[in-house]
């Protein structure tokens, strides 16, 4: 912009407003191709986080799967050490079947899996914090209520997802992922315990198996320590 005398009024001096047009595009430019050679590369490292812990769940999952098919233990489990609350973590729980249902043209049974919080290590403090509980189920099947803990209050289900029922082919063997998510609870170590239940008559599950007896229907059981953070 400048001062005309013969006028006297100001004006636009076109060059510089030119440049100053094409400056401010140059920058424009630069911060934009900037910003995309970020986001590309926070993507390619968080993609990269990702396909190693799945490559690392797979490994974990065949691993188990082995065990169940070809080994003694009826029931196997990879469960983290130690969860943050409201971090997902992943869980992958295995069971081998040593039943044959005996019901013409079937060949699987029923098994539920039902995780269980013992209690905290701390005195005086609980698995259920707002029903002030222990001893309850977390995760999966709830054998003391004959329901699953999804149905129950969120503080309750310390899964984001979990399988608590499902065949098995007869003296077959396999794995099931599952999503452990805690919430609302205090930093602490909890004593827990993974329970799985056979149906007592070897039935399918969709064939409306008996699950009524407690001793009769523990299939196998196995306790571990989780700490929460």
């Amino acid at each position: 912009m400048k001062f005309n005398k013969h006028t006297g009024a100001l004006e636009w001096n076109k060059r510089g407003a030119l440049e100053l047009s094409i400056t401010a595009i140059v920058v424009l430019i630069i911060a934009i191709t900037v910003l995309g050679l970020g986001i590309s590369f926070i993507k390619k490292q968080f993609g990269a986080g990702t396909s190693l812990v799945e490559q690392q769940l797979t490994g974990i999952r065949e691993q188990l799967r082995e065990q169940v098919r070809s080994g003694g233990e009826l029931l196997v489990f990879s469960i983290p050490d130690k969860v943050n609350v409201g971090k997902p973590s992943g869980v992958v729980i295995g069971v081998r079947n040593t039943a044959a249902n005996r019901e013409e043209g079937r060949d699987r049974v029923c098994f539920r899996v039902e995780v269980k919080c013992i209690q905290p290590f701390t005195p005086d403090a609980y698995c259920d914090p707002r029903d002030t509980l222990n001893n309850i189920a977390v995760g999966g099947y709830d054998f003391d209520n004959d329901g699953f803990v999804s149905n129950l209050a969120p503080e309750r289900n310390w899964f984001r997802t979990i399988l608590g029922q499902f065949d098995l082919k007869d003296y077959d063997g396999d794995v099931y992922d599952a999503v452990l998510l805690v919430r609302g609870l205090k930093s602490d170590s909890y004593e827990m315990e993974v329970n799985v239940y056979k149906a007592i008559d070897d039935r399918a599950c969709a064939d409306d198996p008996d699950f009524s007896s407690f001793e009769d229907a523990l299939y196998a059981s196995k306790k571990f320590i989780v700490d929460v953070a």
